[in-house]
Formats: C-alpha cells, structure tokens, sequence
C-alpha cells in the first residue's frame, strides 16, 4: 500500500486548507461556544464540492474515495 498522496490529493488538500484559513478560528470559536452552526463555511465547502467528493459521480459527487474525505475532514479541522 502506497501512502504517498498522489497530485490530486495534494491539490484537495491545498484547496481545503485555503478553505479553512479564510474562515479560521475568529468565525469558528465565537460560533462554536454559541452552539452555532457553522453556516456559511459548509455551504462554501458544499459548493466546491467538498463535502460530497466521496460520492460516486452519477450521484453528483467527486468519485473519489474516503481518503479524499478524510483530507478534507482533516483540513476544515486544522
């Protein structure tokens, strides 16, 4: 088994992290000790095709894997 992260990993994962830090811990915190959903960060990853890209593509999804949602996962987190 091959751990190293092909071309288009790396790019998920680039794109993801950008993603992330435009929103960072300013939107998350206040949010996440409100109890708040996190609205207008999910809708940005839904609509880049983050949150499905897991799913086979007839369904609208990516067709990638679930170590494409891992990163993605990963990377919203960090």
């Amino acid at each position: 088994m091959n751990f190293v992260e092909t071309e288009e990993q790396q790019a998920l994962r680039s794109a993801v992290a950008t993603l992330g830090k435009r929103y960072g811990h300013e939107y998350t915190m206040p949010r996440a000790r409100a109890r708040e959903p996190l609205t207008e960060l999910w809708a940005e990853a839904g609509k880049n095709g983050f949150i499905g890209v897991n799913l086979p593509e007839q369904y609208g999804g990516g067709g990638a894997g679930m170590y494409e949602l891992a990163i993605v996962g990963e990377e919203l987190n960090a």
